[in-house]
């Protein structure tokens, strides 16, 4: 007597809902497929880490501060040029132009100068931070972005001022860039000033 199979046994193949794909060995582990294009961080800087802006905005601070004694000292100048006599108001002009002169100066120094060879102005250098190039610098070449790139950045801030937006930029760019930042190619990062000696 022949045995015949029933018609109403499972189907072949896994039990529905079971998980697709090939089975994997003892000891090994599924892989979890990969992020979407959104969630993938599109900048992912190699060195030091990017400087917050909270960070950026206290170094701002610090050279901004070292600015008020020349205004001081123009405003000065411009109230006793406001006063009666030739011998005062010339005083007052002169002190003024001295005033304005030495902010100018102070501020070309410390911004375009110093900053363009070194990557540091006073205050970055109090607070601990640095401005580089943001592509990194080929062999031989130095991470500082020179003095002629550091006057066009200091030029273009102009747009950052616009309505205060390219300087609260940094705080959902990925980059952490100022619309200056973004046109020359800088960033700035956490980099210590080393010791002068």
């Amino acid at each position: 007597m022949t045995h015949q199979m029933s018609n109403f046994g499972p189907p072949p193949g896994p039990p529905p809902g079971a998980p697709q794909g090939p089975a994997h060995g003892p000891g090994e582990q599924p892989q979890a497929p990969p992020a979407p294009p959104w969630a993938q961080q599109t900048y992912v800087p190699t060195g030091p880490p990017l400087a917050t802006w909270g960070r950026r905005v206290g170094g701002a601070l610090i050279d901004a501060a070292l600015l008020l004694p020349f205004y001081l000292v123009a405003g000065v100048g411009g109230g006793l040029s406001q006063e009666s006599g030739i011998f005062v108001t010339a005083l007052g002009l002169l002190v003024t132009a001295a005033g304005w002169l030495g902010f100018i100066g102070f501020a070309v120094w410390n911004h375009v100068l110093k900053q363009g060879r070194t990557g540091y102005t006073i205050g970055k250098g109090v607070i601990g931070i640095k401005l580089v190039r943001k592509t990194p610098p080929a062999a031989g070449e130095e991470a500082t972005i020179g003095v002629p790139i550091a006057a066009v950045r200091q030029v273009l801030h102009v747009l950052d001022a616009f309505c205060m937006i390219g300087y609260l930029w940094p705080l959902w760019d990925n980059k952490r860039q100022t619309f200056a930042d973004k046109i020359v190619g800088t960033v700035v990062i956490v980099e210590a000033r080393p010791p002068q000696v």
